[in-house]
């Protein structure tokens, strides 16, 4: 009998399992994958801010970059660069840093196994969790689970809960030339090349990440669009110099609201399964990991309670992460329903005013890129983007319910 089993071994997953082991309970993390790790299915780009609110340093093998600002291009090619000379985040090697976070959660006291699929769950007196795995076929039992098994979550699944609606698709690759500045993340928009979403180029030490997101149901799939990006955009495609390929890393996440419920009797979800992820950009690692604390000292409270109900957790864990991050990830959907209604000819008039209104002096002030809601408060002071926002804008789906 477990305290607490943890469906997936991805940082949310791995995260709550560091946090309960460290307070003593029994923890299993049961990961699919053969490797912590991977695959790869995003980005590697995190804010220091988000990352000291998880306890995390990542260790010097594992930082590639340090970031200090962004520059964006409009789908005609108008540039916005947004630079101060203080660090705001890192690119990190995505396969070290997970490793990094298991080593942390099996120091603390939890115990990992790999290449095991969860093929069943049911909930009594316990958790049954019905297993096939390096042991064979099992039945492990535990006293609450924490589902953190991605956007298509088998846990929320079988648990009635539902999955996210809107979902973008993207691929990434390594390549080993580029043309960016060491400390500058690129971002591109334009349906061409990225529909319903954006792409980027990363410095990552001595080599470039280069990505495209497409949003689901886009003609086309996210290799194909990437490809064309590398080959055809008038800006990227002189910029990327490597023609090789060192790497390609396939994934997806959610870009809506977050999950209308994310607790049952005894169970509670986290992490890309909960929604938690940024709709404006996609990352997903800082909000989830912070929802996977939150988590974590639920199942601390219920486990000392013995109080396993929907009704504790609902309270313990689901109004706690709403009232921390709930606003937060609302103001990401909004950012990023404001994007998809303005489409690339609201795009290229938002740029240039953005460049007139000096738009970039704001976005250097408010680094934390994981809260966006105090920058878009102040966006909304400036009337003349405001004015201009307001032609293109679609009311009906910006609103939030």
């Amino acid at each position: 009998m477990w305290d607490v089993a943890v469906v997936g071994g991805g940082p949310a997953g791995l995260i709550a399992a560091r946090d309960i082991a460290r307070a003593g309970y029994g923890v299993v993390v049961l990961e699919e994958h053969q490797e912590i790790g991977y695959p790869v299915k995003c980005s590697g780009l995190f804010s220091l801010s988000g990352l000291a609110a998880l306890e995390i340093e990542p260790g010097a093998g594992v930082v590639r970059s340090v970031i200090k600002g962004g520059r964006f291009y409009s789908p005609a090619g108008k540039e916005l660069l947004a630079y101060s000379d203080l660090a705001r985040a890192v690119v990190v090697e995505r396969k070290a840093f997970d490793k990094e976070l298991g080593r942390a959660a099996a120091r603390a006291g939890a115990e990992i196994r790999l290449k095991t699929s969860v093929l069943g769950l049911e909930v009594g007196e316990c958790v049954s969790i019905r297993t096939e795995g390096l042991y064979g076929p099992e039945v492990l039992e535990a006293r609450l689970v924490v589902g953190a098994d991605g956007m298509r979550s088998n846990v929320a699944r079988r648990l009635g809960l539902k999955t996210p609606r809107r979902v973008v698709a993207a691929a990434q690759v390594e390549v080993e030339a580029a043309e960016v500045e060491e400390d500058i993340a690129e971002v591109y928009f334009g349906s061409r090349y990225a529909p319903g979403f954006y792409a980027w180029i990363l410095p990552k030490g001595d080599l470039y990440e280069v990505g495209v997101g497409v949003r689901a149901g886009s003609r086309g799939g996210p290799r194909e669009h990437l490809l064309r990006f590398m080959r055809e955009h008038p800006i990227a495609s002189k910029k990327v110099k490597g023609r090789s390929i060192l790497e390609m890393n396939l994934g997806g996440f959610p870009v809506d609201l977050p999950q209308d419920k994310t607790a049952g009797d005894r169970v509670v979800i986290v992490g890309d399964a909960a929604g938690h992820t940024k709709a404006s950009t996609g990352g997903g690692v800082i909000t989830g990991g912070i929802g996977a604390r939150i988590a974590a000292k639920a199942c601390v409270r219920a486990l000392e309670a013995g109080d396993f109900s929907r009704a504790f957790l609902e309270r313990e864990y689901e109004a706690r992460w709403r009232e921390e991050i709930g606003y937060e990830l609302q103001a990401h959907v909004l950012l990023r329903r404001i994007l998809d209604s303005l489409g690339d000819e609201g795009l290229e008039e938002v740029f240039q005013l953005a460049v007139d209104e000096r738009l970039a002096e704001i976005m250097v002030r408010y680094r934390d890129t994981d809260r966006p809601s105090d920058f878009l408060r102040e966006v909304s002071k400036r009337p003349k983007l405001m004015e201009a926002l307001q032609k293109f804008l679609n009311p009906e789906e910006l609103l939030i319910p």
